[in-house]
């Protein structure tokens, strides 16, 4: 039986993914994970899977974890099913509804195809570097067409707003009173750099930017 097995991070999908964080856990059978992780990513069934020699089947599967942990750039723009998506152009100017989205979707792994369908939206107007993209509306069907990017795109998308949350934090922090820096000890930073592990730190930092601004005022 020929597989194909994915060489490059482009080649998981994001629902791929999510399919995979659903049984990695740390109380799974090793021999079952091996087993689930060739039949997610290759896309065979289990049935199937269990047809491959032991030995090989591990071999397979270390190719796969050695994907996983591949290293992948930021990109503002890629294309899908013939829709050419991009990033929210403007962190800043992110409306209230997309905050309390993302910092909902934000806080499990296993809702990254809805944070992906808030950060990167279908392109209405393009010139050069820059664009335009649709007004946010939380849509079942956009969230399920997210399952089908790849999780190279998405995870580092995740990264690029995190490191522009920390920027702004860094920003804000120079500027604050001793006052006011006793109002943002509450802040968590301690996950900024884990583009795959979405626990921890979420875009409530940027409400804490907003009410201390407004304060100011």
């Amino acid at each position: 039986m020929k597989l194909q097995i994915p060489t490059l991070l482009s080649d998981i999908t994001l629902g791929e993914y999510l399919k995979f964080i659903e049984v990695n856990k740390e109380d799974a059978d090793e021999e079952f994970l091996i087993h689930k992780t060739i039949s997610i990513f290759c896309g065979i069934s289990m049935k199937e899977v269990l047809t491959i020699d032991s030995q090989e089947a591990q071999d397979i599967a270390l190719e796969i974890y050695a994907v996983l942990s591949q290293k992948a750039e930021f990109v503002d723009r890629f294309e899908l099913n013939g829709v050419k998506y991009g990033f929210i152009p403007n962190l800043e100017d992110l409306s209230l509804g997309e905050y309390i989205d993302l910092e909902t979707y934000l806080k499990e792994d296993k809702n990254l195809h809805k944070t992906a369908a808030v950060m990167y939206r279908p392109i209405v107007k393009e010139y050069d570097d820059l664009y335009d993209i649709e007004t946010y509306s939380s849509d079942l069907k956009a969230q399920e067409v997210m399952k089908q990017a790849p999780i190279s795109v998405i995870s580092q998308g995740v990264v690029f707003f995190y490191s522009i949350v920390s920027e702004l934090l860094r920003g804000l922090n120079r500027s604050l009173t001793e006052q006011e820096e006793e109002m943002a000890q509450g802040i968590t930073q301690q996950r900024v750099n884990s583009p795959l592990n979405m626990v921890g730190l979420t875009p409530s930092t940027f409400f804490q930017k907003v009410m201390l601004e407004t304060s100011i005022l």
